[in-house]
């Protein structure tokens, strides 16, 4: 005697619907987007550290410039990358652009906040200018040409060209020194910078 098989059952439309809704709701949230994974195969993101699931998934990935490769190697100080990073902090704020961006925070009579766009900009280029006076010519000019493009055009420079174009350095091992030197440099005029303001204040 043949089984009697049980008849399938059309999917309920409003499940169908429901799903769908999910699915739309997990595509619009940041937290599942993540990297793509074929973007950074690409042979232009080389330099780029990925981070993955053991599934595939990309769930960090960090450009490397020649001040992370410098510090994951251990030739670096932490004080020297860490005022690498505080200068790309200023030069980012000094060269955003305000993008149409609705300012939502509270006005009292409709007064300008005193922690404006254009106060913010104005204090990192007066920060950057005070750090750069400090760290030296050389260095500073060094450090402009390694940061300003990064930053500016969101790609690290080859940093071998740049230090055999700006300093007039060939030598693979002198151009390193040279980079590191710079960053110290700036670590010790930020320290100072910070040291006097504390004196000030």
């Amino acid at each position: 005697m043949a089984r009697k098989r049980n008849p399938v059952r059309p999917t309920d439309p409003m499940e169908i619907a429901r799903r769908r809704a999910a699915e739309r709701l997990r595509a619009q949230d940041p937290a599942t987007w993540g990297a793509d994974a074929q973007a950074l195969a690409m042979p232009a993101n080389a330099a780029v550290a990925v981070e993955a699931l053991p599934g595939g998934r990309v769930v960090r990935a960090q450009r490397q410039d020649v001040f992370e490769t410098f510090r994951a190697r251990g030739s670096l100080s932490p004080a020297g990358y860490d005022a690498v990073r505080r200068l790309q902090d200023d030069l980012a704020t000094l060269h955003r652009t305000h993008a149409g961006r609705v300012d939502y925070s509270p006005r009292v009579d409709r007064s300008r906040t005193a922690d404006s766009f254009a106060d913010r900009r104005l204090r990192a280029g007066e920060r950057i200018e005070a750090a750069m006076a400090l760290t030296g010519a050389a260095s500073a000019r060094l450090l402009s040409a390694l940061c300003e493009g990064d930053v500016v055009h969101g790609r690290a420079a080859d940093w071998r060209a740049v230090v055999a174009t700006v300093a007039g350095e060939r030598l693979p091992d002198a151009q390193g020194a040279l980079i590191r030197a710079a960053c110290e440099n700036l670590a010790g005029a930020y320290a100072a910078l910070d040291n006097g303001r504390r004196r000030a204040g």
